[in-house]
């Protein structure tokens, strides 16, 4: 049997690279669909799309956040670079401003230091092998410590799904028995308030009977309940073979809640109506439980 996975989950891994402390940390949460945000050093930009895919493999559905943290990268070519055409324009700049304010004070260099982008750091974009197969590993043997938290979270999810559409089983078969009665219930209900109601010895009974049938037959819920009992059977089957299968349990309820309501409608019997509305509750607390699924 394959294991439900849940979309919640985090993990973190550290290890040592050319002597700087380097650790990756990856959070999961639920979302309909999946999405990534990467946070890397900006030397190792070119290697944020092979992580994507590296996560992509392994995971199918949620909102990944991926955090990589060097403690320094000293093996890589960093240098401060001045921009001398923003110096320039600056100093122009600066120039004007005292002669409208007619100040005679000469233009310092501490002027021009409030000018954050006259300097710059420049990195180099070379990315050796050596280092993409490190954050590469690195990558992977996080997601591992991910998947291996969202498992077992996602066995705890499983029992508790298996015990309440257990419950919903339960509910839906005591709703079919008193579902073969109820029409005839029905039936014998609205015949008597009627022939209360009316002068007997001026009514067809044959007539009178069969318009009664055809309006006890409305509230019929032998189809729902079968539809409902079938879209059971198809959730047993779906959580047994584990994620990815989120979604379609969600449509799965989808359905069964459409069947409680169209019951809900038809159904006359107190014994359906109180059952039904225990079927709504526990439908709604499943729903709850499958939105963490992946």
């Amino acid at each position: 049997m394959n294991l439900l996975k849940s979309m919640t989950g985090f993990a973190t891994v550290q290890k040592t690279y050319n002597e700087s402390e380097v650790t990756c940390e990856i959070r999961s949460l639920n979302s309909r669909f999946l999405e990534i945000s990467l946070r890397t050093p900006r030397i190792l930009n070119d290697l944020e799309s092979p992580i994507k895919e590296i996560i992509r493999q392994k995971i199918t559905r949620g909102k990944i956040t991926y955090s990589l943290n060097f403690s320094s990268l000293s093996n890589e070519v960093q240098s401060l670079k001045i921009q001398a055409d923003s110096i320039k324009a600056y100093k122009k700049l600066l120039e004007q401003m005292k002669k409208e304010a007619g100040i005679r004070t000469p233009i310092q260099l501490d002027h021009l230091l409030f000018f954050k982008d006259i300097i710059s750091l420049e990195e180099s974009s070379q990315v050796d092998e050596a280092l993409s197969r490190f954050v590469f590993e690195l990558t992977e043997e996080t997601l591992e410590g991910l998947n291996k938290m969202r498992y077992q979270e996602g066995q705890f999810l499983h029992k508790d799904l298996k015990d309440r559409i257990n419950v919903i089983n339960r509910l839906t078969a005591e709703i079919s028995n008193f579902a073969k009665s109820n029409p005839k219930a029905e039936f014998e209900k609205l015949y008597q308030r009627l022939i209360s109601l009316i002068d007997q010895d001026k009514v067809d009974k044959n007539r009178l009977e069969l318009e009664l049938a055809l309006i006890a037959d409305r509230v019929d819920i032998t189809e729902e309940v079968v539809r409902l009992k079938s879209h059971i059977q198809l959730f047993q089957e779906d959580i047994k073979t584990g994620s990815p299968v989120g979604k379609k349990l969600n449509f799965i309820l989808q359905e069964m809640n459409r069947e409680t309501n169209t019951m809900s409608n038809k159904s006359t019997m107190v014994e359906i109506a109180h059952r039904v509305v225990q079927l709504k509750e526990e439908i709604e607390k499943v729903r709850e439980q499958v939105q963490n699924i992946e």
